[in-house]
């Protein structure tokens, strides 16, 4: 069965596997990966993960907003298809260019339909938190992801020129 979990201990071989495939088939951000790219750890990436967890608990010099993190896993095989980083509500910064839902899909695992099911999983998770119209973003270049966002419900409001990532944004609505 494939299905989206929080991230667990008895994955961690299987997270940084999925992290080393994505940084040798690309040059950009870990899309939807909770800051992976940034720890050669388990628990201090799951410590990151927990520090914006919780509104309440949230440093608001930090950046970053109430969310979680998701890994779109095949239970049978124990493999990790994708990870899905799920935001509560909006910073300034997501609005304009980083949205409600970041993802990935494993290099090995594209062209499965794999990037539909972990964003309609995803649209699940913030209906259950009565998020009701969800932004989604991708590099105007990002085709894949277009196609994804639009197949599951994405209605394309503009695109943006993002000076941090150096590119156009495309800017998506889903309701939900």
């Amino acid at each position: 069965m494939i299905k989206l979990i929080e991230p667990i201990k008895e994955l961690e071989n299987e997270i940084f596997e999925y992290k080393k495939e994505m940084i040798a088939s690309c040059d950009e951000e870990l899309n939807g990966c909770g800051g992976l790219d940034r720890y050669s750890g388990f628990e201090e990436w799951l410590e990151h993960l927990h520090s914006y967890a919780d509104r309440n608990k949230l440093d608001p010099s930090s950046g970053f907003v109430e969310g979680r993190q998701y890994l779109l896993v095949d239970d049978e095989k124990r493999r990790v298809l994708g990870m899905v980083n799920v935001r509560h509500y909006l910073s300034p910064f997501l609005y304009q260019v980083g949205g409600h839902i970041g993802f990935s899909v494993r290099p090995s695992e594209r062209r499965r339909g794999y990037g539909k099911l972990q964003l309609l999983l995803a649209l699940e998770k913030l209906k259950e938190i009565d998020v009701n119209k969800v932004l989604v973003t991708c590099s105007s270049e990002n085709i894949a992801s277009s196609k994804t966002i639009e197949a599951c419900g994405g209605i394309l409001e503009n695109e943006l020129f993002s000076d941090r990532y150096n590119c156009f944004i495309k800017r998506y609505w889903i309701s939900i």
